[in-house]
């Protein structure tokens, strides 16, 4: 999948509160200038809902408030909203030059954003539930790294809904997880195009339209890289023998390998095991 987080994978997130909210027909949410980072996800009933400016609100509308926002509210007596929220703040910490930075930056959000794809609203409010289950879970060995992925993967999914011109089709990036998936576990292996057609039962033209939609890449791009990334860590283990190394990620010919290897790295599988000899240390 294309990285729409960026930067923002570094984000450490702190979550002020998570909440399941079913208001009563005279929920009224008086203006207020917002502290903190918030998202509201509807998905049952109706509200006005105010941020900066003024909205109607319904299923599969998401709101996002950023600090110093004016927020204000209310809701409608025979159809009381529904929804899901939660209030957070978050730095950002990049790695540059031996150090360790710490990073302002926005989130790439509008205000206000319609969910209108059944099969991602179904997703993020899913992955809303089980942030909100987890909040109000006691402390576990897990607790803070389950909460984090859930947030993030919300992040990721709107960043690219936004970025699409909210026209992503979600049952293509599932369709595309699922083969990505097949090639993490079958890279070592003969792999074609029509198998990967095949085991998502899509035409070969299609499923290279969609993956490269979402991807960035074709299929067999993908599936070339992922060798190229594990050939790379062989080498870093001791490796040592350039056709070995490529038979073990899935090449049949060494010398397409070493190829493939200098287009996407810049210089020849040997090159870059002598460059990193010198550099091998104990994990």
């Amino acid at each position: 999948m294309n990285d729409a987080l960026g930067d923002l994978h570094n984000m450490v997130p702190h979550f002020t509160q998570v909440i399941h909210r079913v208001v009563n027909g005279s929920w009224v949410n008086h203006r207020k200038v917002w502290d903190t980072h918030s998202f509201i996800l509807v998905y049952d009933g109706e509200a006005v809902i105010g941020c900066n400016e003024e909205q109607r609100v319904g299923k599969g509308d998401l709101i996002y408030f950023k600090p110093g926002d004016v927020r204000w509210g209310y809701t409608f007596e025979d159809n009381p909203m529904k929804c899901y929220g939660m209030d957070f703040k978050y730095s950002c910490l990049l790695f540059d030059n031996d150090d360790w930075i710490k990073k302002d930056i926005p989130l790439p959000i509008q205000s206000f954003l319609h969910l209108n794809d059944s099969h991602l609203f179904s997703r993020v409010l899913h992955l809303f539930q089980n942030l909100t289950k987890e909040w109000i879970s006691p402390t576990t060995f897990n607790k803070v790294s389950r909460e984090r992925a859930y947030f993030m993967e919300i992040l990721n999914l709107l960043f690219l809904w936004n970025s699409s011109k909210q026209s992503l089709n979600y049952d293509k990036i599932r369709k595309v997880e699922k083969v990505s998936q097949y090639i993490l576990d079958n890279y070592s292996r003969k792999v074609k195009l029509q198998d990967l057609a095949d085991y998502i039962q899509l035409s070969q033209s299609y499923l290279q339209v969609i993956f490269k939609d979402i991807t960035g890449s074709s299929p067999i791009e993908y599936l070339i890289n992922v060798r190229i990334n594990k050939s790379k860590e062989l080498m870093k283990e001791g490796y040592q023998n350039i056709g070995e190394i490529s038979e073990l990620v899935g090449f049949n010919d060494a010398f397409y390998f070493s190829r493939c290897f200098k287009r996407i790295e810049g210089i020849t599988p040997t090159e870059y095991r002598s460059t990193i000899s010198s550099q091998r240390q104990f994990v």
